[in-house]
């Protein structure tokens, strides 16, 4: 009790030895939350959560059945999962996953197995802001750099299902009892306004993880690093922020790309906290979660080593 007491301490005294760069960099967690995670986020939250309410999930993940079911050896909600993960990125996979599990949809292995890989930085992220980023470094063929960002985690991804299939029986997924009471109590207008309240207070949450992650950047301030080595650093803290910093640092282009595209394999430890935001509900360890991204970061940065430095 007394070494908390102390931590926190020494964040209080932190942020108040200086105020105005502690603002500043909190102020920069909030705008990147509400300038680029609250419109690329919610309308993909507010899908998901209807899609889960309605039952459409069951029907999406019986379509993806016929071209994954002999890949991944998950559930069709399981399947679902991993669509949903992918195509809508980080937080989704994790929000989607937990979801899932809080009403009975998933079984809690299968839930921890799919969390080890299909909780990723978002597609529409990754196109809009880092292919140009990209671009400009020198590199215009991006086709190696998509396969490390998703390629990467779905090959992890297909050797943690069949790990999962031989110690688990894969559960036959069935119109169960929640979704019977869903679909009776629960009209389109019901489920807007269910999904609505339930997502706005979590895209609340995840502005203040940001906000507050980001204004910690605060620490690297008190040691003797270079500006580059500080740049590199927030970005395992405050992933979207500290993208931009590295981008916009005076490291050769070939280190900016390693050291971005390794920072987006991980998300950050913003990323983290939020992701246990949403486990929280269903009870679902971090722990499993944080090793997965480690081995997937480990062997991305590999990868780009790889790529970047020898071919």
């Amino acid at each position: 009790m007394l070494l908390k007491t102390l931590v926190w301490l020494v964040l209080i005294i932190a942020v108040l030895s200086q105020p105005d760069t502690t603002f500043q960099y909190a102020y920069e967690g909030l705008y990147q939350w509400a300038a680029k995670m609250v419109p690329t986020l919610f309308p993909f939250m507010m899908i998901s959560s209807i899609m889960v309410y309605s039952g459409a999930d069951l029907e999406l993940g019986r379509m993806l059945s016929l071209p994954l079911k002999r890949i991944y050896k998950y559930s069709t909600y399981g399947l679902y999962a991993i669509f949903m993960g992918f195509f809508c990125g980080f937080p989704m996979g994790a929000k989607v996953v937990s979801e899932l599990c809080e009403n009975k949809k998933l079984s809690k292995e299968e839930a921890v197995s799919l969390l080890g890989f299909c909780n990723n930085i978002g597609p529409a992220y990754f196109l809009g802001i880092i292919i140009p980023m990209l671009h400009a470094c020198g590199y215009q063929n991006t086709l190696p750099f998509l396969f490390g960002m998703y390629g990467i985690p779905a090959v992890y991804g297909i050797f943690f299902s069949r790990r999962f299939a031989k110690t688990n029986a894969s559960p036959v997924i069935t119109k169960n009892a929640y979704q019977n009471e869903t679909r009776e109590k629960l009209t389109l207008t019901g489920c807007l306004k269910k999904a609505c309240m339930e997502n706005t207070q979590s895209l609340i949450l995840l502005g203040g993880y940001v906000t507050f992650t980001n204004a910690f950047r605060i620490f690297l301030d008190f040691f003797r690093l270079s500006d580059n080595m500080k740049r590199v650093l927030s970005s395992f803290l405050e992933i979207m922020g500290g993208v931009q910093t590295i981008y916009t640092g005076t490291l050769p282009p070939q280190e900016k790309v390693l050291w971005i595209m390794t920072a987006l394999s991980f998300g950050g430890i913003s990323c983290l906290i939020q992701t246990s935001s949403f486990l929280e509900k269903a009870k679902l360890p971090l722990s499993s979660y944080l090793k997965s991204k480690t081995v997937i970061t480990l062997i991305s940065f590999g990868y780009y080593t790889l790529l970047l430095y020898i071919l």
